[in-house]
């Protein structure tokens, strides 16, 4: 029986210990998002307001200013007569000028912050995140967040979070790249290439055909589709299904192999059905464009300084004596890319 007892005594006190929280009485924040107007940071925080309705739940958004990050949280608080709650955050939208102005007082912020998910995705776009956000009060809870997850997966969108982010911002010898997201006709948001950092400021801005490129270089899973023009003027749009990649550093080079596995899923009806002789010619051009738009996009990388594919923990892997500071000078400015691509084809559908 004193057992009995103890065991209830012990379940009231580990009870008694957690704090209730009624989804009635909290705003639980799905969305963020942080612009600079004038000296200010303005903050944008997305909630649904939960009813007991068959029409769904609609979101709210609460705006806040402050010349901090953490005093536009405050500001939320300060709005609201229920208590904010920030660990369901998906998404972290940042717009344009705020992430030019850098992102250090943000990153530090959210890393304090023990409830705010490791997956969550910190996105960019060319406008403001008040425009994003408030344009996104039209569709269902989560809109933004399916979105960014459906094109990291299965789109041409470089997979990163917010794990990934604070890797690249505190580790050494890759730089922080984020998607890019706008609203386009219509009110359609649409994501819509990428963000290279260069510290915690954002310097370079790639389209989304590079970004399926930095992708190719970067991620684990091989996917997305990409459109091409051949030397007869025909319009082929091929999908990756999975491949490889290794990256082999040399003394006077940098080789860049790459193995992916891809279906041709629309190309010319003038040469349906695909004979082996247009299979190989499709295959020989694929691969000769993909070589030259890789070392393209890495060219640029390079001129401008900045390093998202990681190239600099490759090598810091390699050398004893490595440093940031001398890899940047010395290394980085004078590397020779040597891109690999075999594409292995196989013919899905009909011509167009």
């Amino acid at each position: 029986m004193k057992y009995a007892y103890l065991t209830l005594s012990l379940f009231l006190v580990l009870t008694g210990c957690a704090k209730l929280k009624v989804i009635d009485q909290i705003k639980i924040i799905q969305g963020l998002g942080y612009d600079i107007e004038g000296k200010n940071i303005r903050g944008i925080a997305l909630y649904p307001l939960y009813k007991n309705t068959h029409r769904g739940n609609p979101l709210i958004l609460l705006n806040g200013q402050s010349d901090t990050i953490q005093g536009t949280v405050t500001s939320f608080t300060a709005q609201s007569q229920h208590q904010i709650e920030l660990g369901q955050t998906r998404t972290v939208v940042l717009g344009d000028a705020f992430a030019k102005n850098g992102i250090s007082e943000l990153v530090s912020v959210l890393v304090r912050d023990p409830l705010l998910g490791s997956n969550a995705k910190v996105i960019l776009t060319n406008q403001t995140a008040s425009k994003v956000l408030t344009q996104s009060l039209k569709q269902p809870p989560y809109y933004l967040a399916n979105l960014v997850e459906q094109n990291m997966t299965e789109g041409n969108t470089p997979i990163t979070n917010f794990h990934l982010l604070l890797n690249q911002y505190y580790g050494k010898g890759q730089d922080v790249y984020l998607p890019i997201l706008n609203i386009a006709e219509k009110g359609l948001i649409t994501m819509d290439g990428a963000g290279i950092f260069k510290g915690d400021k954002l310097h370079v801005k790639i389209h989304s055909k590079e970004a399926l490129l930095l992708k190719l270089l970067t991620d684990r899973d091989l996917t997305g589709k990409y459109e091409f023009t051949t030397g007869k003027n025909e319009r082929v749009l091929l999908s990756f299904l999975y491949g490889k990649r290794s990256i082999s550093l040399l003394e006077d080079k940098t080789v860049i192999s790459l193995t992916l596995h891809t279906q041709l899923q629309e190309y010319p009806a003038s040469v349906s059905p695909l004979s082996a002789s247009e299979m190989n010619r499709f295959k020989k051009q694929i691969e000769e464009e993909l070589q030259s738009k890789i070392k393209e996009l890495l060219t640029k990388f390079q001129t401008n300084g900045v390093d998202p594919v990681g190239f600099g923990e490759l090598y810091r892997g390699k050398q004893r004596e490595w440093t940031e500071e001398h890899f940047q000078k010395d290394t980085y400015p004078n590397l020779h890319f040597v891109v690999k691509p075999e594409v292995i084809l196989s013919q899905s559908g009909v011509g167009s």
